[in-house]
């Protein structure tokens, strides 16, 4: 009789947890293939469009190139807490909040002040704005303990509805014909842009901070206190490391990156504020990071290949009439996957005949 069983690993490399990573985006890819077939898309066709469409025009690139520019700041502000233990669900609320902030300052000064103060003005409050959004959890998580999951996750209903309230309310635009928009942001507020394309300089944004990050948590002292809290709480409690404090600080710093966020994808490419400003890109970041394992530069293609994922998404909703809903479905099977595949990271299958 054959025997199945699970043996821990000792040690789990890099290029294993890679290749359980790639192996999940291939199932998904292959689940996703039996949908686009049930609701009569030929699978084959619908992939073939995305890469001769996406892949293969400078339209294409642009577009992905605009979409990864929230999706790498979500990123690595989910990744940066996830260093810690600490589960920021909350990036999308802090980035709206950024967003609402921007919006503030761009309608109140952009006709009156010029790029070079009013751009550099919008991304502190950005910063701030998200920071404060997400101290809320943090003092909530670092003073009694109450579950950084649950509250970061309700908050964005909160910055969701505060937006709404703004479009709706005070913030709408008398000539808009009765859409839930503000005025057009000046010329002044917004990003500037690589020549003649849509792509804008927030790109530079998430990759310089992918990079400072990095920097942060493998050559300070504050990223040596973050490995070891995270690895081990209690070692990092004996080593004489604040870590209610600790927890404010990251989780901060996670919530301003998601709302700097905001300010790069109204400033850059909505140019006012109105309802749905976000496709997702907070609740993106976690899956992001989940499959970049939190490493900051392992963040960079995984955000490039969610982008492919919004941008045929899309594709896919022009040439076949499919609804919005199968992005997040293959989004949602992406992470099921992981985390299905999880296990084999952490154990390998051991086979005995008795």
């Amino acid at each position: 009789m054959l025997y199945v069983s699970f043996e821990k690993r000792l040690r789990t490399s890099f290029y294993t947890r890679t290749g359980y990573n790639l192996l999940s985006i291939l199932i998904a890819v292959v689940i996703g293939g039996v949908f686009l077939a049930l609701v009569d898309a030929n699978p084959f066709s619908a992939y073939g469009s995305i890469v001769s469409e996406v892949l293969m025009t400078s339209y294409g690139w642009e577009d992905l190139l605009t979409k990864m520019s929230p999706l790498l700041l979500t990123g690595v502000a989910v990744a940066l807490a996830a260093n810690m233990r600490i589960w920021n669900i909350g990036a999308e609320g802090q980035l709206y909040f950024g967003a609402v902030i921007t919006t503030w300052i761009a309608l109140n000064y952009g006709s009156t002040t010029s790029s070079a103060v009013i751009i550099p003005m919008m991304m502190a409050a950005a910063m701030v704005a998200g920071a404060l959004w997400a101290m809320i959890p943090a003092i909530l998580k670092a003073q009694y303990n109450v579950n950084e999951i649950i509250t970061t996750l309700l908050m964005n209903y909160i910055a969701i509805s505060l937006v709404d309230y703004f479009v709706f309310g005070p913030w709408r635009d008398p000539k808009g014909l009765n859409f839930p928009i503000t005025e057009e942001f000046a010329a002044s507020a917004n990003l500037p842009t690589f020549g003649d394309s849509p792509v804008h300089i927030g790109i530079l944004f998430g990759l310089a901070l992918i990079v400072i990050i990095y920097f942060v948590l493998k050559k300070t002292n504050i990223g040596v206190q973050i490995t070891i809290t995270g690895d081990n709480p209690d070692a990092g409690f004996y080593s004489g490391i604040n870590i209610k404090r600790l927890i404010i600080i990251i989780l901060m710093v996670s919530g301003a990156i998601a709302g700097l966020a905001g300010m790069t994808e109204i400033t850059g490419v909505q140019h006012r504020l109105r309802q749905n400003i976000s496709l997702g890109y907070g609740f993106t970041g976690v899956i992001i990071a989940w499959l970049a394992r939190n490493h900051p530069l392992g963040i960079v293609f995984y955000t490039f290949f969610m982008a492919i994922v919004f941008v045929g998404g899309e594709l896919l909703q022009i040439n076949y009439g499919l609804p919005k809903a199968m992005i997040d479905l293959f989004q949602g099977m992406i992470l099921f996957c992981v985390l299905g595949l999880e296990i084999f990271g952490a154990y390998k299958l051991k086979f005995k005949w008795v």
